[in-house]
């Protein structure tokens, strides 16, 4: 049998690792039944699904012809990475406003066609798209910027 390292390969594995981390991690807590979900039931839920979308890209690279794994461009992944943690760091101090506006700038910015003006457009309609689903649609307390 000869196995190609193909993207699709690749990112399975990813996908059934990242899955598998994640339900040795919360298999300490309680799952529940569907109808009285616990705090376990869904990362379950999200670690298997994980498992099987990881699993049909395996078994997918295997029927069909895909594209190999070429180099690895490490400045968006660094971005993204960067982003989301400043994100958490920011959030606390800074608030919900501030810390979306960094990590879809960030996000955006690690991307091939960077525009300032779209990426600011799209940044400020994001955040307040969120602040009005959460805050008032949902009911939810996001942190509160110091700004005002």
């Amino acid at each position: 049998m000869d196995i190609r390292i193909s993207s699709d390969f690749v990112t399975g594995l990813f996908f059934c690792a990242l899955g598998a981390v994640a339900m040795i991690i919360g298999s300490d807590y309680p799952i529940g039944t569907a109808a009285r979900m616990g705090a376990g039931y869904f990362p379950l839920m999200i670690s298997c699904g994980l498992i099987l979308l990881g699993g049909i890209l395996v078994l997918r690279s295997f029927l069909t012809e895909t594209e190999e794994v070429g180099s690895i461009d490490f400045r968006p992944l660094a971005l993204l990475i960067v982003s989301i943690l400043l994100f958490g760091l920011l959030i606390e101090d800074w608030g919900f406003p501030v810390a979306g506006l960094v990590v879809v700038i960030g996000a955006r910015i690690a991307g091939k066609h960077y525009r300032p003006l779209e990426t600011g457009l799209l940044a400020v309609g994001l955040v307040g798209f969120c602040l009005l689903l959460f805050s008032y649609g949902l009911g939810l307390h996001l942190p509160a910027t110091h700004l005002w």
